[in-house]
């Protein structure tokens, strides 16, 4: 589930899938709606994404994967999954994530994607990618928002090779996160960051991302539809070992529910 909430003509999408907040599929399609909205509704100035409680986002929802059947399962979910990353990455208003709590795996992903990152200070919280460590790689747009907000290719090795988690403060000193400020001052402080890039003359803000995105949008989206990404990830999702693990990594995150 995710919250469309409207402030000062912005749009907010706020995870609320209780309790890790993850991404199922109709989460998917929530997010896409709202990345729309934000497109076509003139009186809009930008896209904020943020989480309720411990969390940001933990990333895709461990039960629906465990529930794919085969192929057109896997393909359902992560062909609107790479559009909704597609979209996030080329919306032409500001997209600023706001990571109020734990921001791993898919949930790092959509921040990578974001125009700017604002954490709390909040020494408990981390963020990272740890995919390696339960067998599983990136998809062609996971990939691509993660370069992209990385600010270099030491970095993207880093993060994606040795599967740490970073507290937001280590986070901030590798270029993963612009800014920490308190807790109580996160959304204001996106809110601030948006309307600071939104209300220039002209707009000229769309056009600006426009060509700082576009020879990643475009690479991203002719592979998109021309590679076949598709089969190794449905062989990977539907092979028992990856499922052992994911079952296990489920019953952590959920005290062995």
């Amino acid at each position: 589930m995710v919250k469309h909430i409207i402030e000062d003509n912005i749009l907010i999408a706020q995870y609320a899938n209780a309790p890790t907040y993850s991404m199922n599929f109709d989460s998917l399609v929530s997010i896409r709606d709202a990345v729309k909205k934000v497109r076509e509704d003139d009186s809009l100035k930008g896209l904020i994404f943020t989480g309720e409680g411990k969390f940001f986002c933990s990333g895709f929802d461990l039960p629906t994967f465990l529930g794919f059947k085969g192929r057109e399962d896997v393909l359902k979910f992560f062909n609107a999954e790479e559009e909704m990353l597609y979209e996030i990455f080329t919306c032409p208003k500001p997209v600023i994530a706001a990571i109020n709590g734990h921001c791993t795996a898919g949930g790092f992903i959509v921040a990578m994607g974001c125009d700017y990152r604002i954490a709390t200070d909040n020494q408990k919280a981390k963020m990272g990618m740890t995919e390696i460590k339960i067998g599983m790689s990136l998809t062609i747009a996971e990939m691509e928002l993660v370069r992209s907000g990385c600010n270099s290719e030491r970095t993207v090795r880093d993060v994606m090779y040795n599967g740490e988690m970073y507290r937001f403060d280590g986070a901030k000193q590798i270029g993963l996160v612009d800014e920490i400020v308190p807790e109580a001052e996160l959304i204001a402080a996106a809110k601030k960051k948006v309307c600071a890039w939104w209300d220039q003359p002209g707009h000229a803000f769309s056009n600006i991302k426009y060509c700082l995105r576009y020879p990643i949008s475009s690479q991203m989206r002719y592979r998109l539809d021309n590679e076949n990404w598709q089969d190794g990830l449905c062989q990977v999702l539907t092979s028992p070992q990856t499922r052992a693990v994911i079952e296990m990594v489920q019953k952590m995150m959920t005290g062995g529910k």
